[in-house]
């Protein structure tokens, strides 16, 4: 309604100033002058209608440049243009807010983390290395002044052992280091073929089929190669051992854009992961395999949040899972 009432105001200013032309003609100068005068409040009010839509904008825009992001804008009552337009703003504002939320949710939860991390593994080496140092003089001293050969030999087990496992926490501490020293990304613009083709040099078919593809074929990145590579790497580990035990195993890594944006996936056909799991995958030190660290995902979600993207995760028990990287839109080239 509101776009046929602009669309009339147009034509109404252009009969007038057909008809103020008319009259000039005709040497009528009081009603052209009326005539002129009305095409001054119809254009006026076209104006005005302007200043108002770009006021609502100008208000939207400061509120969120102040960090109020719960506003939107009215959504006009008919089903036109400025309808559809206004809701589809309004829906990119919906999905910037939950991005916005999930990456300072993200953010803040690692620094915690980080903050942990440091305090734990300073008092912890702090304590080891001592330990370390005394079971190596006491085994030494032992050996040099002589001891009976029963006594002997209970002392150095004891000392052996206080250093083995002294030994294993320190490594263990350090391991746990790594996700407080990650670097800040030195980001450059590069191929994504050129990654696939390292990736295939460490990962060629085998037990395993490795797949890759790239949409389209000059995709590039602004990112840091390094840096993204080790997140491809961990997740490409993760899936060929996931997968590794199903009777065809295969892991498709695929490069495409996806909205203006340029995304990366890492998916495999294993035994998925458990709906108990999903949550907590990202957390640092949570594992479901034997052995495992629980630090790679979480430092794969690190490195992604300091490229100012995201990490997300996809799992069907019994089926698969998939691994998406999202790169903001500003890293396309």
């Amino acid at each position: 309604m509101k776009r046929f009432a602009i669309f009339l105001k147009i034509i109404c200013l252009l009969l007038l100033s057909l008809a103020i032309a008319f009259l000039l003609l005709k040497e009528l100068y009081f009603t052209a002058i009326l005539s002129f005068l009305l095409l001054l409040g119809v254009a006026f009010s076209l104006y005005m209608d302007q200043r108002k839509m770009i006021r609502r904008m100008e208000y939207l825009i400061s509120n969120i440049h102040y960090g109020d992001m719960s506003l939107s804008f009215p959504v006009p009552s008919s089903n036109g243009s400025e309808a559809k337009l206004t809701r589809s703003m309004n829906e990119a504002l919906t999905a910037f807010r939950s991005r916005l939320y999930n990456a300072v949710v993200a953010e803040a939860e690692t620094e915690a983390w980080q903050k942990l991390i440091r305090v734990l593994t300073h008092e912890i080496m702090n304590s080891i290395a001592p330990i370390i140092s005394l079971s190596e003089t006491v085994t030494e001293r032992a050996a040099s002044n002589g001891m009976n050969e029963k006594d002997y030999a209970v002392m150095l087990q004891a000392m052996q052992t206080i250093h083995r496992r002294s030994k294993g926490l320190l490594g263990f501490v350090e391991n746990y280091r790594k996700l407080t020293r990650i670097p800040a990304p030195s980001q450059k613009l590069f191929p994504v073929s050129v990654l696939f083709d390292d990736l295939r040099r460490l990962y060629p078919p085998g037990d395993v089929a490795f797949s890759y593809s790239i949409r389209p074929s000059e995709l590039r990145l602004y990112a840091d190669r390094t840096l993204i590579e080790q997140v491809l790497i961990n997740l490409l580990k993760n899936a060929a051992e996931a997968c590794r035990e199903r009777p065809f195993p295969r892991v498709i890594t695929s490069a495409f854009i996806r909205e203006g944006m340029p995304v990366i996936t890492v998916a495999d056909n294993g035994c998925g992961i458990v709906a108990e799991a999903m949550d907590k995958v990202f957390v640092p030190f949570f594992t479901t395999k034997q052995g495992g660290s629980g630090i790679g995902l979480s430092v794969c979600r690190q490195i992604m949040n300091r490229h100012g993207g995201s990490i997300t995760v996809v799992s069907d028990e019994e089926k698969g899972t998939i691994f998406t990287l999202q790169f903001p839109q500003a890293r396309i080239l």
